[in-house]
């Protein structure tokens, strides 16, 4: 199986370029983001993408935008050769969807089953990039009580809102200016730990805030 990982240079460069075309939407319609998880790391800890990542995260800042997002994705894939995909909390495919394996979730507590759990921005499938050619994950996040929710790998995810910050500051990240959140060493310390230090050998079952763990 070819490397697909961000140590090929082709697959740096092609995840950079998917992230400025969608980021670029985004800025156009006033939809606020924040680079997230490993990408967020990476942009802090390593100036770059990290070299065993293998897509880009980014997550979305107000749930009122995302009612917008359906039509934003229209006009991302038709305006590139890109092909988007948004997934609602039942599985169930929205009008944006075209193929890929479903995302599935259990005892969501948080959301409406309707309301959209993530989407995703993919090169064409010609392409070697990322998991099926996975460039972009976007991540909808919802406010429930104390908490930020959100679904990643068939999981509930949580952070007390406390950690969350509603402040974005702009950062050069490969050469575009991205989004990140104003307060990322409180946020990323209490999901990681240690997230300065290294881990090319962490996968997602390592994360400490899955609340099944």
């Amino acid at each position: 199986m070819a490397n697909r990982s961000f140590r090929v240079k082709k697959n740096r460069e092609e995840a950079i370029r998917v992230l400025k075309i969608v980021i670029d939407v985004l800025d156009k319609h006033n939809i606020k983001y924040y680079l997230d998880f490993g990408t967020l790391i990476g942009a802090i800890r390593d100036k770059g993408l990290i070299l065993w990542d293998d897509d880009i995260d980014i997550s979305l800042l107000n749930q009122e935008d995302y009612k917008k997002i359906p039509d934003i994705l229209k006009e991302i894939e038709n305006n590139n050769n890109l092909r988007t995909y948004i997934y609602t909390f039942n599985s169930t495919k929205q009008k944006r969807e075209k193929r890929g394996n479903k995302v599935y979730s259990q005892n969501v507590s948080f959301a409406n089953m309707q309301d959209f759990q993530i989407a995703k921005v993919r090169t064409s499938k010609f392409l070697i990039f990322g998991r099926g050619n996975t460039c972009i994950d976007i991540f909808f996040k919802y406010k429930f009580e104390n908490n930020i929710y959100w679904m990643a790998y068939g999981k509930e995810n949580s952070v007390p809102i406390e950690y969350v910050s509603y402040e974005v500051i702009d950062i050069d990240f490969c050469g575009l200016k991205c989004k990140i959140p104003k307060e990322y060493d409180k946020y990323l310390t209490y999901k990681y730990g240690d997230w300065k230090t290294p881990k090319e050998n962490w996968n997602h079952e390592d994360d400490d805030f899955s609340i099944n763990n």
